[in-house]
């Protein structure tokens, strides 16, 4: 497959310019090597610079066991792939970068969440910048020029109280074209073969992630057990997220449960999106639901194909939430927006499925709907929620073609136009 430019890509030189250590994590096989060794051929000349993978046992061994001498005179940048396996690279690192603070001087990659590995949070403080690569997007995949992206930033508008949200050409989706789109997932590598070839290929991902990060790098034996969580995990997917019935299902206590599924969070496997709560909310339930990162995986683990969900559109409404949580987390990762995404669900069963929050104090609520038909009615939760003053704007994301405003900071729109 040739080469398709990531958004991310633009962060990633602008953090080169002035930062020593540029750190890209994100779900294995989501890129992060395809994008650094990119980076390397197009910032230096050739033969400038240096790879080295910490999946090759051999470079393993000599950065546990001799991390001076492995990095002291590689020339930069020096690009480390899966730096979480030898977390004693770290210390090496910083002495390195204390001597030289020269910009762009490390590339690492990670398939966990760095920043629970203390030894590289204390250590690289002020010297490196966190950059998270998610599976492709459907802006991604529809190659849209990077220049094209950083104009057309979603959650910019969505914050925006003033945007009109006139969808970029060629952005509306036919509703076979979102079934596949969620089906398919965004993984390189699944995204090149046939539904049942790719349908292997996750069983033998997550095979391999249970079998060597869970074990390696969070130290977690259960490994049985882990393989029936992420698959109970798939089957709550845009629900509330309750550890003990988790735990009763798989036979495995609430504690650890909570710890297992914050390693697959650590993995980027699933995200754990927290209840939306203010002093002016008092009914808000802060319990969290769970989405899985990726929508390819989720119907591999739930053996949905894309055939199935167009002969039971019961299926569809689960998915596609979690399918624009995906990427509008995406869309989070490469804007110049601060903000997080939360849900609100209160005593009254009242719920939205997102709330984008910004930092300024801005917040817009988003529902996602299956359907073509958009009512006045579906709109009351995100009426209720601008009427207390926690959310600026209501939005409705929805399988219609055209933007309907039905009041002057409500408004429903074809699911294209967040990409």
């Amino acid at each position: 497959m040739d080469y398709i430019p990531r958004a991310i890509e633009r962060n990633l030189r602008e953090c080169l310019k002035d930062t020593p250590v540029a750190i890209i994590t994100g779900p294995r096989q989501s890129g992060k090597t395809t994008l650094a060794r990119h980076l390397l051929e197009t910032l230096k000349p050739e033969g400038s610079g240096s790879y080295l993978t910490l999946d090759d046992e051999n470079i393993l061994t000599v950065a546990r066991n001799d991390p001076i001498g492995l990095l002291r005179n590689q020339p930069s940048p020096v690009i480390i792939d899966e730096i979480q396996r030898a977390p004693e690279l770290i210390r090496t690192i910083k002495l390195l970068v204390d001597e030289d603070r020269q910009p762009g001087a490390f590339i690492l990659t990670g398939s966990a969440d760095l920043m629970t590995l203390p030894a590289l949070a204390d250590s690289l403080a002020g010297r490196a910048e966190f950059i998270t690569l998610c599976p492709f997007s459907q802006s991604e995949l529809k190659q849209r020029p990077a220049d094209r992206q950083e104009e057309h930033d979603i959650i910019h508008q969505l914050l925006s109280p003033s945007s009109d949200f006139t969808p970029p050409p060629g952005s509306l989706l036919e509703l076979d074209q979102v079934i596949s789109a969620i089906a398919c997932g965004g993984y390189p590598e699944a995204i090149q073969r046939s539904s049942n070839r790719r349908t292997r290929w996750y069983r033998s991902y997550t095979d391999a992630i249970i079998r060597r990060d869970i074990r390696e790098v969070f130290q977690l034996q259960k490994l049985d057990e882990m393989a029936q969580l992420l698959k109970s995990l798939s089957s709550i997917s845009s629900e509330a997220l309750n550890y003990a019935s988790l735990g009763k299902a798989i036979k495995m206590d609430s504690k650890s449960v909570q710890k297992y599924v914050a390693a697959l969070e650590n993995l980027y496997l699933v995200k754990r999106v927290p209840g939306w709560h203010r002093n002016d909310l008092k009914r808000a339930i802060k319990q969290a639901k769970v989405h899985f990162v990726d929508t390819g995986l989720l119907c591999s683990l739930r053996g949905i194909s894309a055939a199935a969900i167009k002969a039971d559109r019961n299926l569809m409404g689960s998915l596609m939430e979690t399918w624009v949580c995906s990427e509008l987390l995406k869309s989070i990762a490469i804007s110049d927006q601060d903000c997080q995404l939360f849900h609100y669900r209160d005593k009254s069963q009242r719920e939205v499925d997102f709330i984008l929050s910004g930092h300024n104090g801005q917040a817009t609520g988003i529902e996602v709907k299956a359907g073509m038909t958009i009512k006045k009615e579906m709109f009351a939760t995100l009426e209720m929620l601008m009427a207390t003053g926690s959310i600026q704007r209501g939005i409705i994301v929805y399988n219609g073609d055209k933007v309907l405003p039905f009041s002057e900071k409500l408004v429903a729109l074809p699911v294209g136009c967040l990409f």
